[in-house]
């Protein structure tokens, strides 16, 4: 019991320093972005990638929901079944990030065209912002089953190192896009689908450097799907 209230305590201390520092280069980010890229473009970024990051509110659900059946196999001590839900889990959120793409690509490409209040000047921009968004998104999602692999093993101080390269990561951003002198929008859209990938790289590589049950393996099995 001791143990486990001194993990308890020591995970919480590592998703609150994560936090705090996210929140910390925010701050600063934010304001150097927005005069950077001016009130339309700062704008029009944020209207469009918020329209297609609404289609990731079921990711917080997704990621829980997947560590609930990783936590269950990990605790039964079945590798083999601890293996095929991780894989069944990557099948899963593969299939669902390309049905986003799906629509990103018809409806919401349809939707930004006709619906959005875009200054016909930077339809371009916005046009390739949209795209790395969904690219952005993507990635995101299909990093679910690594994410909830280390919830599941409770290895929080993950999650807060790779927050700092994050935040590394984020003020160099800001600092290329002071110094490019490429479209700004366009840039920042780039640089941040970079950053995402980058991030869900990290995760990734060490995932399958320290869990054997990470290495996917095709099978399909009807019950675990469900």
């Amino acid at each position: 019991m001791t143990q486990n209230n001194k993990r308890i305590a020591k995970n919480t201390m590592f998703l609150y320093f994560r936090m705090l520092v996210i929140m910390a280069v925010s701050f600063y980010t934010v304001r150097v972005v927005l005069d950077t890229l001016g009130v339309t473009d700062f704008g029009l970024y944020n209207l469009v990638a918020s329209f297609v990051m609404i289609m990731a509110v079921l990711n917080n659900t997704l990621t829980g929901g997947t560590q609930r059946f990783l936590t269950f196999e990990i605790g039964k001590n079945d590798i083999v079944k601890l293996k095929q839900t991780f894989s069944t889990a990557l099948i899963i959120h593969i299939s669902l990030a390309f049905l986003i793409l799906i629509l990103g690509e018809t409806i919401g490409l349809w939707f930004l065209y006709e619906k959005m209040n875009i200054p016909v000047d930077r339809f371009d921009a916005a046009f390739w912002v949209y795209q790395f968004a969904i690219a952005s998104i993507m990635v995101t999602i299909i990093q679910v089953p690594y994410d909830a692999l280390i919830m599941a093993h409770e290895r929080m101080h993950i999650f807060a190192y790779i927050s700092i390269v994050e935040a590394i990561l984020k003020l160099l951003v800001v600092y290329l896009l002071l110094v490019i002198s490429f479209d700004k929008l366009i840039t920042y859209g780039i640089l941040m689908f970079l950053v995402s990938l980058s991030i869900a790289m990290f995760y990734r590589i060490y995932v399958l450097k320290n869990y054997d049950e990470s290495h996917f393996s095709l099978s399909f099995d009807k019950d675990i799907v469900k």
